[in-house]
């Protein structure tokens, strides 16, 4: 089959459509979207076997950039990863997989010879040194906050971990474009193209929901900077003063009220919905306030939250009246059989044609997972809408 009326592969200007089935995935948790085709590989073919038939000859190794395009539109830019060639009785074909240009900064180092720390810098401004080597972009569509005092980099942290973990802290989401570009970001500021809706334009309806990765209360723990900057300043010597005698002196824990105030932050998020006991704690990894950590704390356990209820929905083709299904935006849903019967946030976005057509899965979470504001109403079902039905017929008998 081709691929023109669908998902295209484009390398070094030359279009490949000889495939026999394409997929491309947008995922908020896998930060980099992929791709992977699967093509007739007629260049194989000719040098096996005598009786092989002509076509498009395809010959692609690791390594050359490439983009991936919907109806014509790019929607990926990233590079040839994997190629798995394969051939049996009467055929061959070859696998080709990738991720967009940010899976070098999921795979890779953030530091080698650089500084192991930026003072002062807000979180648009860490990730925009972070990113530069890689060649990579960065736009902030927030107010990220307060600028970080000290923003550590780890000897072996990679580059998407070291701004993750500034993204935590603050609250906010961090996405790539598919295109080259990070961006931070909030959930759902959009709309999806349309509703879904079972029964309806939806073909398929498939819900995985578990407790095990929730928690009753999530804490974080966080170190700060130098009490907090809360000292008044410096105190002045007393020349007059003369050291107490070991009778006059108190025991002490070597730090002050203030400085232990300081240098120990402590956020506490709670799962209402999880009634047993079941607490987690975890460390921050960059230095954290007490803002800074409340901030983590509740991102991680509204991201734990979403997780472990999301729904994956089959449609039809790749969007509707030409705009594309997309990661990070809000759509209506209503589903008698999830029990569904409110707007929800698109998380995954999986593009996939074959010889069964063009069709689109949507995998949905709750909205407030991956964002600051209430919670609110924003988990409880509207009123269903009763289907409308005639009158009983108070004459009718019994067969």
């Amino acid at each position: 089959m081709t691929g023109k009326s669908g998902i295209t592969l484009r390398v070094a200007g030359k279009v490949y459509d000889q495939w026999t089935s394409a997929e491309v995935t947008r995922d908020l948790k896998d930060f980099s979207g992929s791709y992977s085709f699967k093509l007739r590989d007629t260049k194989r073919s000719l040098q096996t076997f005598d009786f092989a038939s002509g076509g498009a000859i395809t010959e692609i190794r690791p390594g050359p950039a490439c983009d991936v395009l919907i109806h014509g539109q790019v929607v990926l830019k990233g590079f040839i990863e994997d190629v798995a060639p394969d051939i049996g009785e009467g055929s061959a074909s070859v696998d080709i997989a990738g991720r967009d240009k940010t899976g070098d900064l999921v795979d890779c180092a953030a530091l080698t010879d650089g500084p192991s720390e930026f003072r002062n810098v807000k979180l648009e401004d860490a990730a925009k040194r972070i990113a530069e080597p890689f060649g990579l972009g960065v736009r902030s569509e927030i107010d990220t906050g307060e600028p970080f005092t000290r923003y550590g980099l780890d000897l072996a942290e990679t580059g998407f971990s070291a701004i993750e973990k500034g993204a935590r802290a603050r609250h906010a989401l961090i996405l790539s474009d598919g295109v080259g570009n990070i961006v931070i970001t909030q959930t759902g500021k959009t709309r999806a193209p349309a509703d879904l809706r079972l029964p309806g334009n939806v073909l398929r309806s498939s819900g995985s929901y578990s407790h095990q990765r929730r928690h009753s209360k999530t804490y974080v723990r966080g170190q700060g900077e130098k009490a907090g900057k809360t000292r008044s300043g410096s105190a002045a010597l007393d020349k007059t003063a003369e050291p107490l005698s070991p009778a006059d002196r108190q025991a002490s824990s070597g730090a002050t009220e203030i400085e232990r105030k300081g240098t120990a932050a402590t956020g506490i998020a709670t799962d209402d919905e999880i009634t047993r006991y079941r607490p987690i704690v975890h460390l921050a990894r960059s230095k954290a306030d007490a803002t800074a950590a409340q901030d983590e704390a509740d991102w991680r356990m509204r991201t734990a939250r979403g997780e472990s209820e999301e729904v994956t929905y089959t449609v039809k083709g790749f969007g509707v009246d030409g705009k594309l299904w997309r990661v990070n935006e809000i759509t209506f849903v209503s589903d008698a059989f999830q029990d569904i019967e409110r707007d929800m946030l698109i998380v995954r976005v999986t593009n996939r044609s074959d010889e069964g057509g063009d069709v689109t899965e949507l995998t949905v979470t709750s909205p407030e997972a991956f964002d600051a504001e209430p919670t609110g109403k924003r988990r409880t079902n509207r009123t269903r809408r009763k289907k409308a039905s005639g009158n009983l017929d108070g004459t009718a008998q019994g067969l």
